[in-house]
């Protein structure tokens, strides 16, 4: 999408602070599970991550997979495979990408495991665990818009992704790792994603009440003018 003076502003901001300026470890796999509260419409809200719990991986990140063809029986065929729960199972089947991709990445594994130990709606805990475990953020919010989408009975807890989000977590990943992993910049994206479309000065004073967001929200602003299109309008 074209840029809007305020979001040209956070971009020129974050360029002349880096011009002026002189990882979370893996963790071993887990069922999935326990989701944060739902996301804003840019789908990192600060009203909830958006991201449920992972699928988990094996002991280091490294998951289990299976190539094998469906059978005379008509057995399902999986690319990852399922821990044997419902919503891991439906998950194997049904969001192949995004889990699987999920499941092999050792931090993405570890930010699932530790989302299981938040309850429900316990954003500051939540928060912890993307601090920490930056580098599985878009890995774990894919996989958790794909659950709400196409899981939702199996996975109850996930929440949605905007078509925003979603291209913002694929094109723009490194960028939103770094944002959501900042309380500041992910209550900043919050705050935009639910001013209205043409509502600049709702935009402004969003940059204005998270002025400590705007660092990091700089390059994924930049990043969605160029690989979003109209998904960001």
């Amino acid at each position: 999408m074209a840029f809007s003076s305020w979001k040209t502003c956070a971009a020129a901001a974050f360029l002349a602070a880096a011009c002026s300026s002189t990882g979370g470890s893996p963790g071993t796999g887990g069922a999935g599970g326990t989701g944060m509260g739902g996301a804003g419409t840019g789908g990192a809200g600060a009203g909830g991550s958006g991201a449920g719990g992972s699928g988990g991986a094996g002991a280091g990140g490294g998951a289990s997979s299976t190539t094998t063809g469906g059978g005379a029986g008509g057995e399902a065929v999986y690319d990852c495979a399922s821990l044997g729960d419902p919503c891991t199972t439906c998950l194997a089947l049904r969001c192949q990408e995004s889990y699987c991709a999920c499941q092999r990445s050792a931090e993405c594994a570890a930010l699932g495991n530790c989302l299981l130990g938040c309850a429900v709606g316990d954003e500051p805990c939540g928060q912890v665990c993307l601090t920490a475990h930056r580098a599985g953020i878009s890995g774990i919010f894919l996989e958790g818009g794909c659950a709400f989408e196409l899981c939702g009975v199996q996975c109850p807890s996930r929440a949605p992704l905007s078509a925003c989000a979603t291209c913002r977590h694929t094109g723009c990943a490194a960028e939103m790792n770094a944002c959501v992993a900042d309380p500041s910049c992910r209550a900043l994206l919050a705050c935009v994603d639910a001013c209205g479309a043409d509502d600049e000065a709702c935009r402004s004073q969003c940059a204005v009440d998270n002025e400590g967001g705007m660092r990091a929200a700089g390059p994924v602003f930049a990043c969605e003018g160029a690989q979003c299109g109209t998904d960001c309008e």
